[in-house]
């Protein structure tokens, strides 16, 4: 039996970084949506001569000093594991690694390393990760967080509460894509988006400031966890989308969920 589409003629913007598109985008079109592609961010690695890597190295170099190594995203894996890698040829043992975020996390189980990848499902924002059993008492515990350059303070900040020791290796930036602004403008003014999928805080961020304000009342938007939809919600946007995280299940899910409740209000 044919499967009928659950998105028919649905407009939808993706906004992930290059590369990181694909899977959303085939299934959304798999559910007959019509699907645009416009990332706002760059990921770019920090190259050898930036204070912030020479600081990051030092720290990956004492990798084994660490109990605890906490990767924010697959951005994050990709970027850290890669520098671990030219640095530790083994694996250093005793670590336990955890993801944010269910991509994350499947990243860090399909990296093919020896990882002690602790349990953290459910956990697909900095404070749901703060209640993983593992993370509770860690006073005098060494603990390295892999991330881009910048970015939130909230787990480094409990953390230190709790007694650990809390470093960054900064492996990567966040660059605005060029000339984003004109070709919004350019997909908006054809008139057939209705969702935005934006993955995370800064990519909510950087949109606001490449678009009109007026859109904030007419488009609906799709973003990760409780936290980006209050952002979001500041930031004057009327119909907000919250996905249980920013990987691709929970963010159909969200768009389904949002079409159901809409036709049930226009049939009312």
């Amino acid at each position: 039996m044919t499967r009928t589409p659950d998105m028919p003629g649905l407009g939808v913007l993706i906004t992930r970084p290059e590369g990181r598109n694909g899977d959303l985008q085939a299934a959304l079109e798999g559910a007959g949506a019509r699907v645009c592609v416009q990332p706002l961010l760059d990921i770019q690695p920090l190259a050898d001569s930036e204070p912030e890597w020479q600081a990051s190295r030092r720290r990956l170099m004492d990798l084994d000093l660490y109990r605890h190594l906490i990767f924010i995203s697959v951005n994050a894996v990709e970027q850290g594991l890669l520098r671990i890698e030219s640095l530790w040829p083994q694996w250093p043992q005793g670590i336990q690694c955890y993801g944010v975020g269910e991509a994350t996390r499947a990243a860090l189980a399909n990296c093919g390393l020896p990882l002690q990848l602790v349990d953290s499902i459910g956990a697909n924002d900095s404070e749901s990760l703060l209640a993983c059993p593992s993370l509770q008492k860690v006073a005098g515990d060494g603990v390295l967080i892999v991330r881009g350059v910048g970015g939130r303070e909230t787990l480094a900040t409990k953390l230190r509460e709790r007694g650990a020791r809390v470093d960054y290796a900064e492996c990567y930036r966040r660059r605005p894509v060029a000339h984003a602004a004109e070709r919004l403008a350019e997909i908006f003014r054809a008139g057939e988006v209705e969702v935005v999928c934006l993955n995370s805080g800064d990519t909510l961020k950087y949109f606001c400031e490449c678009t009109d304000t007026a859109l904030r009342g007419q488009l609906a938007v799709v973003v990760p966890g409780a936290r980006v939809a209050r952002l979001a919600q500041d930031a004057g946007f009327q119909q907000v989308l919250c996905a249980e995280n920013a990987g691709t299940a929970a963010t159909l899910a969200a768009i389904t969920q949002w079409l159901r409740e809409k036709h049930v209000g226009t049939r009312r």
